[in-house]
């Protein structure tokens, strides 16, 4: 990255950071773009090059935003046979996400029930989509693998689970000190979904130690 694209990509950040904080506080027609660019330290001529209008800045942290989340997502999914620990990490990471950008996420969720499929609803659309179908892509492979007991329909599941994050409080402060609360929070699902049995956390703990001695293992070897 050049340093005029470095300078161009803090500029974007801080503006979108800035009016996510005003629009997250404020009625949408409350927020002026003079109020973004001071408080953002760029000159409003500079927000109209980079933006349309103030509607098309609105939306776009959202779509910036969800795009990140994504990314990050689809970064940490394990493609491998574990979903107890695909389903934790989706959990962190949403949790984490959303309470490090707790404007965004405000914004988003005020939007998310007048998201349809048309215009820049429907490009967040397909962008919420994705995040389901990553929650749809582990739940299927809890299924078939003989964790997630069958005949669940996959898709209220999902929607269960992203409002069952939801309900983690989002603490920035305390972001990184959600552990048991996630725990608890799979523990719950899996009780409900779970084939009989299956302990949620007894199961994650088993496969951290097995990858902690596996570790153990290969150093062994490679002294």
């Amino acid at each position: 990255m050049t340093r005029t694209e470095s300078k161009r990509r803090d500029k974007l950040d801080r503006i979108l950071a800035t009016a996510g904080e005003l629009f997250a506080c404020s009625e949408f027609h409350q927020v002026c773009m003079e109020d973004i660019a001071q408080k953002a330290g760029v000159g409003k001529g500079t927000i109209y090059n980079l933006f349309k209008s103030k509607d098309d800045l609105y939306f776009s942290i959202i779509r910036h935003r969800l795009s990140e989340l994504i990314a990050l997502l689809e970064r940490t999914y394990d493609s491998r046979d574990e979903p107890l620990k695909n389903l934790r990490s989706l959990i962190v990471h949403l949790h984490k996400f959303m309470s490090k950008h707790h404007y965004f996420y405000l914004i988003w969720k005020r939007e998310a029930n007048t998201i349809n499929g048309s215009g820049k609803h429907g490009e967040l659309r397909d962008l919420q989509d994705r995040i389901d179908g990553l929650v749809l892509m582990v739940l299927r492979k809890g299924e078939a693998l003989g964790v997630i007991r069958p005949g669940f329909d996959h898709h209220l599941v999902t929607r269960l689970f992203l409002g069952m994050v939801d309900a983690l409080q989002k603490d920035p402060e305390r972001v990184y000190e959600v552990e048991p609360e996630v725990d608890s929070l799979l523990h719950i699902l899996m009780r409900g979904i779970g084939v009989e049995g299956v302990d949620s956390r007894v199961e994650y703990d088993e496969l951290r130690h097995l990858r902690v001695a596996g570790r153990r293992g290969r150093n062994r070897v490679d002294e």
